[in-house]
């Protein structure tokens, strides 16, 4: 203990050292410096917030999607839809609901920015939720019915924990989503006004707009170390704590140890006295809550019509939404097209077919990589406890904030203008994918029982033969659905990639992002908004319902995990 104490002490001392020299070297950035800590949790707050609401809806989404069939018929498309609009697209409803609603007031903007973020976290979250309820083993099920778990029981003892694995590493995804768009969510400009709210995001935006380097090196540190502290008091945590609910064809396996609160913070004052106090007050909190609880179940279970006729208004209200949001949106569109199409609607299929080939080099790319390392980190403890962090820390990194290096690196590999552009363009769309790979991959390897592990290495099933055999069949439902989430966020970052702007200087590239973004921000074209985005749907949905779909009921039904 104190050997360690001794190598802290040089450490802080170390980047106590740094500080004052950087501060001595850049003053102003040093100066900048000062307000980034209230920034940051400015930026944590709103990330939170959008958390809950994607957990929530990401829950029920994907619950009734997964249990209810002639349900699941209408919410898959819609979304496919809503993952493949991009986050541009949902800045006239964010300006319509919560800026106009409030006319301007900051109270508005904060809705607006927190519903931005919730649409960059929610999709890949409801996919993981569907993902793991749709390949719960058959006798699990069976066995739930015989012991009566139908409705609340069965959600709280089966649907809820054999979601929690995949629900916690598709978190992290979309928590590394949230701060990737945060830089397009707290500064955007829309109709010609610029919305901005104080927050990271928008600091490194504008750091980044004005070219300065040393400002951008600072948002960026205290970026990584807001990530890395949640890594370590939350995910990291979680993680283990989701291990608990691993589906094995035999018991005996040994449960992960999750640090207490106590032994994580032991070294902080205990405060006894007021630890008891608090806990005193909070105790007939406990109680009622245990209460209501109770008398929740037993309602619910004595009352199944209610629970029947409530569900079946909450669907008609639903209904009725929807059917009066699509036949509006479908008047609109009937108006549009019955007007001639603006000149620049003849680029959307060559810019459709340009993106799709990037994010088709970007994806092939991912998948080279993510595949072996998520099969070595989750076959190596040892590697996945030091690894994993590190890889942690590197997706909460947004793109948008390494806009710098990515540009300096493609100047540098090419020579030509447009060739650095083409492989910018490439890289931010790699950065915005891989991650969903990695880490549903990851999720899926460490899905397989040990036990059948042990029976493969018995057998003798070693190299080409185990991946062949165990390895691919087990983690292919993972695969599919990481591709889906991937593709979803590559067209998402298409409005980042196609038109970059660093130091006053833009670096554009033919596409769908581009045209995009001289639809809001260049040019203010509201029909060509809509077409691109149209654009962008119909590519998704094509995708989804030919290809992915398709492999993802084949692959639920073979490679199923039955215990």
């Amino acid at each position: 203990m104190r050997g360690l104490r001794r190598w802290l002490r040089y450490v802080a001392g170390v980047l106590v050292l740094t500080g004052v020299v950087a501060a001595i070297v850049f003053p102003q950035a040093a100066l900048n410096a000062l307000q980034l800590p209230l920034l940051a949790v400015f930026s944590t707050t709103r990330m939170v917030v959008a958390y809950v609401f994607s957990l929530v809806f990401a829950i029920t989404y994907g619950h009734t999607a997964a249990t209810n069939k002639r349900a699941a018929v209408v919410l898959l498309p819609v979304l496919d839809v809503l993952q493949s609009i991009p986050i541009l697209g949902f800045f006239p409803a964010a300006l319509v609901f919560f800026v106009a609603t409030f006319h301007g007031h900051p109270i508005g903007i904060e809705f607006a920015v927190v519903f931005l973020i919730f649409t960059s976290m929610s999709w890949n979250m409801a996919f993981g939720v569907y993902e793991s309820l749709t390949t719960i083993p058959q006798d699990l099920e069976a066995a739930a019915a015989s012991f009566g778990l139908i409705g609340w029981l069965r959600f709280r003892f089966l649907a809820f924990p054999a979601a929690i694995p995949k629900l916690v590493y598709n978190s992290i995804l979309s928590w590394t989503n949230g701060w990737f768009f945060l830089v397009a969510s707290e500064i955007f400009t829309a109709g010609g006004t610029e919305f901005q709210r104080p927050g990271l995001g928008a600091f490194i935006a504008i750091a980044g707009r004005n070219g300065d380097t040393p400002s951008i090196a600072i948002g960026i540190g205290v970026l990584a170390a807001v990530v890395l502290a949640l890594d370590i008091f939350l995910w990291r945590p979680l993680g283990a704590y989701s291990e608990r609910f691993r589906m094995e064809t035999v018991t005996g396996r040994e449960i992960p140890r999750v640090p207490s609160p106590y032994e994580r913070f032991r070294w902080l004052p205990r405060l006894p006295r007021v630890r008891h106090w608090i806990l005193a007050r909070l105790q007939p909190v406990a109680l009622g809550y245990h209460r209501l609880s109770l008398r929740f179940e037993r309602t619910y279970s004595g009352h199944p019509k209610v629970i029947k006729e409530v569900r079946r208004i909450d669907l008609a209200l639903f209904v009725v939404v929807f059917v009066l949001v699509v036949s509006t949106g479908l008047i609109g569109l009937a108006q549009m097209f019955l007007r001639p199409l603006p000149p620049s609607a003849a680029l959307l299929p060559s810019a459709a077919f340009l993106s799709f080939s990037r994010l088709l080099v970007a994806y092939g790319i991912a998948l080279a990589w993510t595949v072996p390392v998520a099969a070595f980190l989750g076959e190596s403890e040892r590697a996945s406890r030091y690894l994993t962090p590190v890889l942690e820390l590197f997706a909460s990194l947004p793109a948008t904030a390494l806009l710098p290096v990515i540009v300096g690196f493609a100047l540098v590999v090419t020579a030509s203008f447009g060739a650095a552009a083409q492989l910018a363009a490439i890289l931010i769309a790699l950065f915005s994918m891989q991650w969903y790979l990695l880490f549903n991959l990851i999720a899926g390897v460490r899905s397989i029982p040990d036990d059948l592990k042990e029976a493969a290495r018995s057998f003798g099933l070693r190299g080409r033969t185990y991946w062949r055999r165990l390895l691919l069949p087990a983690i292919t439902p993972s695969l599919l659905t990481g591709s889906i989430t991937a593709w979803g966020a590559g067209w998402n970052a298409l409005i980042v990639s196609e038109y970059i702007v660093y130091a006053k200087q833009p670096f554009v590239v033919p596409g769908l992002g581009s045209l995009l973004n001289q639809a809001v921000f260049t040019a203010p074209d509201s029909e060509m908004l809509l077409l691109t985005i149209l654009t962008m749907i119909v590519v998704v949905l094509a995708m989804n319902k030919l290809l992915w779909r398709p492999l993802f009921r084949r692959a639920s039904q073979r490679f199923r995990l039955e215990v």
